[in-house]
């Protein structure tokens, strides 16, 4: 939170016909950040281990079908902001000034992939395994660009219409308006984010289809008599 400071007043307050009005300013900068780290991969749990995790996708063998988890993506995506304000304040008559100086958006994926390391042991499963992941990794970072544009429109589109500015006002109200233009951002972002988990979850659950499944399976028709073995532990 600023302070009011007159010592750091840059433009001044116009006072024509004793009515204050608020001095023109910069534009407001608006920085979306989208960042993806480097993949991480994960070999050391055994296929009993991963099947402990609880992930959100569909079962695509229906009721009567096992799954067993080869291996997953995990990871989230995080979202923050920040908020500089400018203001111009003038103790002779008691008003204040207040705009957006800068907001930052920053969007950050850190995905990790997952393979049982039993699998990964076999070249041809690892490969295939490892192929269908990164499907996930970058649907991730699709999502991530798309819902970096949204926001940065909706911010523009829902400020443009409020102004980017407030005031002027009286001093003592300068904190209660900060706040409401504080909360006016995280409310446009919250929604934004809100979509974006929808849409992200729905574009994943496209990636595991059945169809996808078998692909990744016939891929490798050589480890099946393995596989059955690794797996009827499991079944049990």
């Amino acid at each position: 939170m600023f302070g009011i400071d007159p010592v750091t007043l840059s433009s001044l307050l116009i006072l024509a016909g004793n009515v204050a009005t608020c001095p023109a300013h910069a534009p407001t900068k608006i920085n979306i950040i989208p960042r993806t780290e480097k993949v991480q991969y994960d070999y050391r749990q055994t296929l009993k281990e991963i099947q402990n995790y609880s992930t959100d996708t569909v079962d695509p063998y229906g009721f009567h079908g096992t799954t067993i988890t080869q291996g997953f993506m995990k990871g989230t995506v995080q979202l923050e902001h920040s908020i500089k304000f400018s203001h111009y304040v003038d103790k002779k008559y008691g008003f204040v000034c207040l705009w957006y100086d800068e907001i930052t958006v920053k969007l950050h994926i850190d995905p990790t992939i997952v393979i049982a390391k039993e699998l990964y042991k076999d070249k041809c499963m690892r490969e295939a395994i490892l192929g269908h992941e990164l499907k996930h990794v970058r649907v991730d970072r699709e999502i991530v660009n798309k819902y970096a544009k949204s926001m940065g429109g909706k911010l523009v589109k829902a400020l443009t219409s409020r102004g980017f500015s407030a005031g002027p006002m009286k001093i003592e109200r300068a904190k209660e308006v900060s706040k409401k233009m504080q909360r006016v951002v995280a409310q446009i972002l919250t929604l934004e984010d809100r979509k974006m988990s929808i849409d992200r979850q729905e574009r994943q659950r496209e990636v595991d289809t059945l169809e996808e499944y078998n692909s990744v399976d016939n891929k490798c028709p050589d480890f099946k008599k393995k596989k059955a073995k690794l797996y009827s532990d499991l079944l049990r």
